[in-house]
């Protein structure tokens, strides 16, 4: 039954929207599950529940404003080459970039996490698209996106990689392109690599641990890859006086007594993300053959651990809608400024889970 205490809703409209889904299918929170929100399908590392039991007396003290010992893990689990920051998820992070450095002009690639843009908005930024086509299968194109930094000259720019929600790279050579190109128009690239460390060659793709150009900022999140997105975690690296000019308007306890813990204890787990990253990537490829069976379904090729769709049948709130009063939640991607209502994403779930999405969406068709 749903939970007489929640209000009724609106269909979710962002990824991991529970309660707004279990309002809107009148089911339980827990009797959602979740392809909206793309988090590690092996949950957080063995032991993190028990462990954070045992350190519940942590929250009658004030957290270290520093965040010491997480920095110190976080230094010893990336290896960032550049001055770094935690925060309370990237998302807070990016808002406090924009607000620290207040830019005049951001360009961002269209489509891409919504987040940028409204940041970019609180900040009274002009907001520049670069439109992505689906004849180009929404991937960025380095060079037309180099002459697009040439044109206007934005003092900011924005790419996620890989983008969300098309899981769209680029390789690290046409990276480092186009922060020379945003460089030499004195602007700043801020590269969000968020799901990145989904892949397998991650070491060989972020900018974080080899010598990055000095106009280049990364974000991390610990929240997808360690499944803590409720404890929301994540740092940001980049030149220092960029780092420092967020750290001037951080609130200092930001990263609660919780997180900084549960930091520490994730990025010390020998083997972790390598084992996730090799499942991840074993599941997304299953999950791709099956949804690929489907005639009405494009499926582009999974990159990380979500899969970008293309439905050619019903329209992504439709197909959103049916699959909730299957208590199956899906992320309709028609509100991503440059999609319309054909395109959805579906997270990379455990293989049971996975043949259930599949199931469910053959019987739409």
């Amino acid at each position: 039954m749903a939970d007489k205490n929640y209000p009724e809703a609106e269909s979710p409209t962002h990824g991991g929207d529970i309660i707004s889904a279990a309002c809107f299918a009148g089911l339980a929170p827990d009797m959602i599950l979740d392809f909206s929100s793309s988090i590690n399908p092996l949950g957080p590392p063995p032991g993190l529940y028990d462990f954070l039991e045992q350190n519940l007396p942590a929250i009658t003290r004030y957290p270290d404003p520093l965040a010491r010992r997480l920095c110190a893990a976080i230094k010893a689990h990336y290896r960032p080459d550049a001055d770094f920051v935690p925060g309370n998820g990237a998302a807070e992070l990016i808002f406090l970039l924009l607000r620290a450095l207040s830019p005049r002009t951001v360009l961002l690639p269209a489509p891409t996490f919504s987040l940028y843009e409204r940041a970019a908005q609180s900040a009274g930024s002009r907001l520049i698209f670069h439109q992505l086509t689906a004849e180009s299968r929404f991937r960025l194109e380095h060079s037309r996106f180099c002459t697009a930094v040439r044109e206007w000259r934005p003092e900011l720019v924005f790419l996620c990689h890989p983008n969300n929600p098309t899981g769209e790279l680029l390789e690290r050579e046409q990276l480092l392109a186009i922060a020379k190109e945003v460089n030499a128009v004195g602007g700043l690239l801020v590269v969000d690599e968020a799901f990145l460390e989904f892949r397998e060659d991650y070491r060989r793709r972020t900018l974080l641990a080899a010598a990055s150009p000095d106009n280049v900022v990364v974000l991390c999140s610990l929240t997808k890859m360690f499944a803590i997105p409720g404890l929301r975690l994540g740092f940001m690296a980049g030149p220092p006086q960029v780092i420092n000019a967020v750290r001037a308007v951080r609130d200092p306890w930001s990263v609660n007594a919780l997180a900084q813990l549960a930091g520490e204890f994730v990025l010390a787990q020998e083997g972790f993300v390598e084992k996730s990253a090799a499942a991840v990537s074993v599941l997304g490829k299953a999950l791709f053959e099956s949804l690929s069976c489907l005639p009405w379904l494009t499926v582009y090729q999974p990159t990380v651990n979500y899969l970008f769709l293309e439905s050619s049948a019903a329209a992504s709130q439709e197909l959103q809608r049916k699959l909730l009063s299957s208590g199956i939640l899906i992320r309709d991607c028609s509100n991503f400024r440059g999609l319309d209502s054909r395109h959805l994403r579906v997270a990379v779930r455990t293989a049971a889970e996975n043949a259930r999405l599949a199931e469910a969406l053959a019987l739409l068709s």
